[in-house]
């Protein structure tokens, strides 16, 4: 994958992206009330097919690297990168929805995770997603210019694993803003790298947990696309995009409610 040196944006840049996150927050949203039983994943990508060109945008993902689908549509085992195809969705299923859009050459990128038929369909995995979803928003609340990476990456890590569940190393947030994915990565978990990176003001960054039941690790099928989890438990994922200002954070993209 290209990536680009730091996230740094200028003032109007910044008003671009805000702009290209409230139509990606408004189609996840959709997308999300979509997903029930019955449905084909193939139908949600139809969904977002329609919502990027009903509102002149442009698709991100769609063809990025030969991808050839504008959603990550990822079930269970499957943490990331499922290309959306004909499986139909049952009560019970762990699904992972990871879309982008581009509103005037400005990307915006968010994940969210369902329980398709909702808790009591698959207690686990509700677990599953409050755990990773909590770590997130537990460590967001403290962020300030200046502090390290390394601190969100070992926060991150030591609830989940408190949870007693693991968190996929290799799979990292990321700079955004003007191409997929920029400079630097943002790991998950404690990398010694991220002690060396500090939050800059008007840095736009991507923070996405990427956990499982048990595995912290995972393998590639389908030209090392799928990314399945290791032992072939649950994945979860969720994602914000956010704006590093001079004084704390502003949220760029991404649902904050889920239940």
């Amino acid at each position: 994958m290209k990536i680009v040196q730091w996230a740094i944006k200028t003032p109007k840049q910044i008003e671009n992206i805000r702009e290209s996150w409230k139509y990606l927050n408004e189609m996840l949203l959709i997308l999300r009330e979509k997903a029930k039983a019955w449905v084909a994943l193939i139908e949600l990508e139809f969904v977002a097919e329609h919502f990027i060109q009903q509102h002149n945008l442009r698709w991100a993902f769609k063809w990025y690297d030969g991808y050839p689908t504008n959603l990550c549509l990822s079930v269970n085992n499957c943490v990331v990168h499922w290309i959306p195809n004909e499986y139909i969705l049952k009560n019970g299923d762990l699904l992972k929805i990871d879309a982008w859009v581009i509103y005037q050459k400005w990307y915006s990128d968010s994940a969210i995770s369902v329980v398709i038929g909702w808790e009591m369909a698959n207690p686990l995995a509700h677990e599953l997603i409050t755990v990773t979803k909590s770590a997130l928003d537990n460590w967001i609340a403290t962020i300030q210019p200046g502090k390290s990476m390394y601190d969100y990456g070992n926060t991150v890590a030591t609830t989940v694993r408190g949870a007693w569940f693991k968190v996929l190393k290799d799979l990292t947030g990321h700079g955004c803003g003007s191409a997929v994915h920029e400079r630097p990565y943002v790991f998950n978990y404690g990398h010694p790298d991220m002690k060396k990176q500090f939050f800059t003001p008007w840095m736009v960054l991507c923070f996405e947990p990427i956990t499982a039941v048990m595995s912290d690790d995972f393998y590639m099928e389908y030209g090392d696309e799928w990314m399945y989890t290791q032992h072939g438990d649950l994945g979860c994922q969720w994602e914000y995009m956010l704006l590093i200002t001079d004084k704390w954070y502003e949220m760029m993209s991404g649902i904050t409610e889920w239940e």
